[in-house]
Parts: structure tokens; C-alpha cells; sequence
């Protein structure tokens, strides 16, 4: 699963700097809670409710299309921009446990998928983030890293996310 080159229109430091964005978050525990966003990593992002049904399909769907509905810009991204602006729009779980997808992964993918196309958007990829790495489960490339550590200053974490490197972490 650790490719040295994924075609994923994030940068892996981003990717990195929300792996540890959510572990700073969770503290001490190490379950971490499962949390969908949509948005830009990095940038604007809706966290949607943690407490939804899974198999209810259509309200999945419903809160990924409001999510977009409230997010200040839906526009492709823009090179070199800062603040977010150099990645696309786009859905991720950012959760413990291993990177393979479970039924809840699978049911947001679903709901993400309906929601941009609802908007008249294509999905760029649907990302599975966790302490280990992180799995688009669109494109099916995937990254592992040794361990993401919280930040030190407990607040968020630098735009570099720590070392930040693509290579075998």
C-alpha cells in the first residue's frame, strides 16, 4: 500500500499535517473517533456528525450535499495557493484502526459520492486518514508513514505537518 509516487491530488505533507490535526485532537486516548469532512484539507472543512446511521443512505448523502452547500468556495484549485487553495474539494474519514475500508468508510464514499454529484462535482478521491498512513478508496493508491505524533503546542500543527516527506516514513 505505500506508493513513492500516488496520484492524489493532495500534497502528502497536508495529508500528514490532518493525521496530526486528529491525533492532537484525541489526546491521550487511542481510539480515535471516526470523523467524515468535506472540504479541502488544510483549508475550509465541514466535520459532519459522528452520530448518524451508517445505513441510512440518504441522509448521509444529505449532510455531505449540505456540507458543500456551506463551504465558502467550491472552486478547482489553484497552484500554489495557500490556505488550502492547492487541493481540490473533496471527502475524507479521518479514524483509527487499519487503513482497509470498513462498512461506515464504505457508506460515507457512497453519500460523498452522491452529495458532489448533486452539485454537479466529480469526486477527486475519497480518503481514509489514519495514524499509519492514509487510503484513496476512489483511486485505490494509499501512503503509510512509521507514526504520527500530536502536536507539541496541542493546538494545530505547523503547514509542514512534521517532516512532512512522501518516502517510507
Amino acid at each position: 500500500m505505500s506508493d513513492p509516487s500516488p496520484v492524489v491530488p493532495v500534497p502528502g505533507p497536508v495529508l500528514r499535517a490532518e493525521a496530526r490535526r486528529m491525533v492532537t485532537a484525541a489526546g491521550h486516548r487511542r481510539l480515535l473517533p471516526s470523523r467524515c469532512r468535506v472540504g479541502r484539507p488544510g483549508g475550509q472543512a465541514v466535520e459532519l456528525p459522528d452520530d448518524v446511521d451508517p445505513g441510512d443512505a440518504g441522509l448521509l448523502a444529505d449532510l455531505v450535499e449540505r456540507a458543500l452547500d456551506g463551504l465558502a468556495d467550491l472552486a478547482p484549485p489553484v497552484a500554489g495557493a495557500r490556505g488550502g487553495h492547492e487541493v481540490p474539494v473533496l471527502a475524507w474519514v479521518a479514524r483509527s484502526g487499519e487503513l482497509e475500508p470498513g462498512d461506515t468508510d464504505l457508506a460515507w464514499l457512497r453519500a460523498a459520492r452522491t452529495g458532489f454529484w448533486r452539485h454537479g462535482l466529480a469526486l477527486p478521491c475519497f480518503l481514509v486518514i489514519g495514524r499509519h498512513g492514509w487510503v484513496d478508496l476512489v483511486g485505490g493508491t494509499g501512503h503509510t508513514w512509521s507514526r504520527v505524533r500530536a502536536s507539541r503546542s496541542g493546538g494545530a500543527p505547523s503547514p509542514q505537518g512534521g517532516p512532512g516527506r512522501q518516502g517510507p516514513g
